[in-house]
This record gives C-alpha cells, sequence and structure tokens, in this order.
C-alpha cells in the first residue's frame, strides 16, 4: 500500500491514542459510576461488587489468552482490533439494566471486547519500534493519550450525575465517543500498512535466522518470561482495586464526586504512564521497582478513609492508584515487547493479560471480604509486594547476565 504523505511513525501511534482516548471516554467514564449504580441504584452489595466486578475484569483478561493464540494463528490483527472496540457499545446499554447481574453482565460483555482486542493491538503497537521509537515511548505516549480520555469520561459522567442526577442518560451519553474511536481506529489501520509495518516475519529461511539470533529457548516460553508472569500476579494482589475505592468513596462524598476521585487516579496515571515508559526505555526491569514500593500504601490510606472519614486520604489513595497503573499500562506491557518470542507476541501478550486479570480478581474477591477488618488487607498487600520484590530481583539478575554474555 502507498504511504499517505500525511503518514509517519509518531502520527501512528498517536492515531492509535486517539481509538484509545475516545474509548475510554465511553468504557472509563461507565467504570467511573458503576460500583455507585449497581449498589445505589440496581441495590448490589460490597461482596457482590467486589466479586463481581473482580469476577467480570478476570474474564476479560483471561480471554485475552485465546485471543491472542487465535490471533497469531490467524494473522488477522486488525480484525481482532475492530471488533474488539466495536463491542464496546455494550457500555450504553447498561441504562436498561433492570437489576445488577443484568448490568454486570452487559459490563463482562465490554471486558470481553476489550479482550479481543488488546492482544492484538499490542501486537501492532509493537511493531511501530521498527521503525526507530522506542518501545517504552511507545506504550508510554499511548497510555499517556489513553488516559486523557479517561480523565474526560469521568469528568463528563460527573458532570451528568451533577446536572441531572441520571446514572442511565449518563451510561447513554458516554457511548457517543465510541464512534470517533472507531474512525480514527481506520485511518490507524491505513497509516500502519502505509508504512509497510508487520508484526512478525513469517517463511523458514526467517525464522531460523531468528533461532540463531536468539536462541532456541526464545521459540518458547523462557525462564525470564515465566519469572515475569509470576511477578505481575503478585504485584496486582498488592493494589487494592477501584472498585473497592470507588465504593469507600461514595460513603465519603456526594455521589457525582465519586466518578471525579476516579478521574483524580486517571489523571495521575496519564503522566505516570510517559515517566514509566521514559524509564523502562533507560533502565529495563529495574524501572519496575517505583510501583512496588508505592502499591501497599493502597490499602494504608484505605485503611485510614475508613477509621476517619476523610477526603484527603481518600484522594491520596486515588493518587497511589494511578501512579502505580501507570506503570501497569506501559512499561508493564513493554516489557512482554521484549521477552516474548517475536513469532508469538500476541499469545504472549494474552497469557499477561490472563495473568493480570487473575491478579485483579483475587484482590478484588480478598479485598470486599476483608473489607470490615481493612489491617488484613494492608498484611495481603504487604506480603504481595514483598513476593513481586523478590521476583523483580531475579530477572533483574537475569537480565544483566544476558547481557554480559
Amino acid at each position: 500500500m502507498k504511504r499517505p504523505s500525511w503518514c509517519s511513525p509518531w502520527i501512528l501511534v498517536a492515531l492509535f491514542g486517539l481509538v484509545s482516548l475516545f474509548a475510554d471516554v465511553t468504557y472509563e467514564g461507565g467504570r467511573s459510576i458503576f460500583p455507585s449504580f449497581l449498589t445505589s441504584v440496581l441495590g448490589a452489595n460490597i461482596v457482590l461488587l467486589g466479586f463481581g466486578i473482580g469476577f467480570a475484569e478476570f474474564l476479560g483478561f483471561a480471554i485475552r489468552l485465546a485471543s491472542g493464540l487465535l490471533t497469531d494463528i490467524t494473522r488477522r490483527y486488525w480484525i481482532a482490533v475492530f471488533l474488539g472496540y466495536s463491542i464496546v457499545y455494550a457500555i450504553p446499554f447498561i441504562a436498561l439494566a433492570w437489576n445488577p447481574y443484568v448490568a454486570l453482565l452487559l459490563f463482562a460483555i465490554e471486558r470481553m471486547g476489550k479482550a479481543i482486542r488488546s492482544p492484538a493491538r499490542d501486537a501492532l503497537l509493537s511493531s511501530i519500534a521498527r521503525t526507530g521509537i522506542g518501545r517504552g515511548m511507545i506504550f508510554g505516549v499511548h497510555e499517556l493519550m489513553d488516559q486523557l480520555g479517561a480523565v474526560f469520561g469521568p469528568g463528563l459522567a460527573g458532570l451528568i450525575l451533577y446536572l441531572y442526577g441520571d446514572f442511565r442518560l449518563a451510561y447513554m451519553v458516554l457511548g457517543v465517543a465510541l464512534t470517533l474511536a472507531l474512525i480514527s481506529l481506520f485511518f490507524a489501520r491505513i497509516c500502519w500498512y502505509g508504512l509497510g509495518l508487520h508484526v512478525s516475519e513469517t517463511g523458514k529461511s526467517v525464522r531460523r535466522q531468528e533461532v540463531g539470533e536468539q536462541g532456541t529457548g526464545k521459540t518458547k516460553l523462557s525462564l525470564p518470561l515465566i519469572l515475569y508472569f509470576a511477578f505481575v500476579f503478585v504485584a496486582v494482589v498488592s493494589l487494592v482495586p477501584y472498585q473497592i475505592m470507588l465504593y469507600t468513596a461514595q460513603n465519603i462524598v456526594a455521589e457525582w464526586v465519586v466518578p471525579i476521585i476516579y478521574l483524580v487516579a486517571q489523571g495521575v496515571d496519564a503522566g505516570s504512564a510517559l515517566i514509566a515508559g521514559y524509564s523502562y526505555d533507560k533502565l529495563g526491569l529495574a524501572s519496575l521497582l517505583p510501583p512496588i514500593v508505592l502499591s501497599p500504601l493502597t490499602s494504608f490510606f484505605l485503611y485510614m478513609t475508613l477509621s476517619t472519614g476523610s477526603e484527603w486520604s481518600l484522594v491520596a489513595m486515588a493518587v497511589v492508584y494511578g501512579i502505580v497503573l501507570g506503570y501497569h499500562e506501559s512499561s508493564f506491557r513493554a516489557a512482554i515487547g521484549d521477552l516474548a518470542p517475536r513469532e508469538y507476541k500476541a499469545t504472549s501478550y494474552g497469557i499477561y493479560y490472563t495473568v493480570y486479570g487473575l491478579g485483579v480478581a483475587v484482590i478484588g474477591g480478598l479485598a470486599s471480604i476483608l473489607y470490615s477488618i481493612p489491617q488484613y488487607i494492608i498484611m495481603a498487600t504487604s506480603t504481595a509486594a514483598a513476593l513481586s520484590l523478590t521476583l523483580l530481583s531475579m530477572l533483574i539478575r537475569l537480565e544483566h547476565a544476558t547481557k554480559k554474555h
């Protein structure tokens, strides 16, 4: 395909960013009011909230394994991306839900759409590194634009609740932005092919060359990659999830302020992701240390908020959550691009998201059960953080040993 005059590698990164920006207006805006909608409108309790959203998130993450494998086999990366983003239209249909189970089903359907698109999209993003842009910066800039939508979406939802106090109207309005996401994705596809990009090489001669360059261990799940998956799981378990934070917020602040708390977290996430991506390009796996140290602080601020009813403790929890999430969604993802075999990037991203989702489900359920005794949540997240630090140190040593050879 002939390269369009307007197309360049950074334009392509920006287009992928716009896709995520507009899509995030819809689904992050919807997520910001979902816990309040479930509990105050549809009558769900904290356990259903914690386990229901946790399971839906896990389902959305776990399906990425099959999605990534199927995408690698069929090579239909763009079909998977277009289909996955189209399913986000489930979000405005939450406005029609009449009980929490129907709402959770629609929420899970949207999460499955994310599962379908994410491994393929990340494989496409990772391929842009062949133009000379650092992989950490690609994911960092993408996450920055992604989070701009994640800031605007909750802000829009909060504004609608402030003006009209209507959750269902908010969900319908949020759905409009998704059409702009699909239009941006159409232009991203034109630019990607115009630059002559591809996810992986094909052909026996290329594969022999890759084996010669990388060693046979890189054609399968290597020890560093397996250790990294274990590290990701315990790192995620050390972070109190957003649904617990927002459930706590609705008992501390006005209803329309709850999505603003989520907005704060997403806004911090945006800046954190860019810094995380840059630091990953410079420091490698050592750059993953800050989120491990900070993650247990979310449980500490949860304890402070429940004990004192302080709005500032709640804001502090949102800030720390945003910082950590920025690392999760940029440098954590970028590391897969370096550790995974070239021909199985989408599959590796699928495994990564499955492990990540399992961690989200575990901490979501655990935090909801232990909600009345938050001291135990502090103990659980601190233990998980200690385990993740141990695994990270092992990975860093392996990384240094590989560089020496």
